[in-house]
């Protein structure tokens, strides 16, 4: 199941046009990196909830047979949180073991280790881990030499360790899901930190590949321009990504930076270290720097640094370091 049900607060202006699962990420909806690796691990059947803009969401999936598989959609009106939105589904699961992913992050993992851990211990959860970047900004998930957690944030008691990262990529025996009463509930805080307080089995397993966080505007450019670097993707060349029907004219020049299908660089124009939405235009002459261009036409001449612009008559530009409210 991968959770696309949030409400991309964090993650505005840009979560005012689209779900946060369905933003384009290097010239792709989120959601298709997370679909692309469910079905390299040989997941057939996802289901997926939805809040906030579900048909952009529903959109940008479509009906899942380009990656072969069935799809199941669970619209909430009020969000059930990420053990509440499993819960619903209960009766979709079974008895297979079955992955829960977060819908609003980017990863290259290989899902199947998992899986091998939990065929190997026999754990009813299995969190898929990463070294923390930063215990200040993350919590601390302690893992022991074995693999089995012994605190989440420090719950249900301190443990000493290697503080790890969660990924929202977790593993679990669906029947779990029963502990739960109906309505909203949150998979860590109402399941997996009473577990461990129980002193029941819950696996770690750490993954190998990148993990980006797009949580917010800032991180959600940065994170592109670190994959255009460091990741293979068609269309990627002389360390830009340019998509399919971009017109670059005479004079322009684009350098580190996201360019999205069907988009217009004007003449004399310069793109740097930023990210254009599909369909965007800059005009002739403008300088877009370190910016977010979504789907939105700059006018001749602007210049626009570390800046959002959003689409609009004139296009609207707010400072990218400023959340909107």
């Amino acid at each position: 199941m991968i959770l696309a049900a949030g409400l991309g607060t964090r993650m505005r202006p840009l979560t005012r046009l689209r779900a946060k699962p369905a933003l384009p990420v290097l010239d792709r909806p989120l959601l298709h990196w997370t679909l692309d690796a469910l079905a390299a691990a040989g997941v057939s059947e996802v289901a997926i909830n939805t809040h906030h803009l579900p048909a952009t969401v529903r959109q940008a999936v479509g009906s899942g047979r380009r990656w072969g598989m069935r799809v199941t959609w669970s619209h909430e009106r009020r969000i059930l949180g990420t053990a509440g939105g499993p819960r619903r589904l209960r009766a979709f699961f079974g008895d297979e073991p079955c992955l829960l992913v977060n819908g609003d992050v980017l990863f290259r993992f290989d899902l199947r280790r998992l899986l091998r851990r939990r065929l190997r211990t026999g754990a009813r959860v299995v969190l898929g881990l990463i070294p923390n970047p930063d215990p200040r900004r993350y919590s601390a998930v302690t893992m022991d030499r074995r693999g089995r957690i012994r605190a989440i944030a420090g719950r249900p008691r301190p443990a000493p360790g290697r503080p790890w990262l969660f990924t929202g990529i977790h593993l679990i025996d669906p029947a779990l899901l029963d502990r739960l009463p109906r309505g909203a509930s949150d998979s860590v805080l109402d399941l997996y930190i009473p577990m461990l307080a129980e002193g029941a089995a819950v696996e770690g397993v750490a993954l190998r590949g990148a993990w980006y966080d797009l949580g917010a505007p800032p991180l959600y450019l940065a994170s592109q321009l670190a994959m255009i670097r460091n990741t293979r993707v068609p269309g990627r060349a002389r360390g830009r990504l340019v998509g399919s029907g971009v017109a670059v004219n005479r004079g322009a020049r684009v350098s580190r930076s996201v360019v999205g299908q069907a988009s217009r660089i004007g003449e004399g124009a310069v793109v740097e270290d930023s990210v254009l939405w599909e369909g965007s235009r800059v005009g002739a002459g403008c300088v877009v720097r370190g910016s977010i261009v979504a789907g939105a036409t700059l006018p001749a001449g602007r210049r626009v640094e570390n800046a959002i612009v959003m689409p609009g008559h004139p296009a609207r530009v707010q400072p990218l370091e400023t959340p909107a409210r």
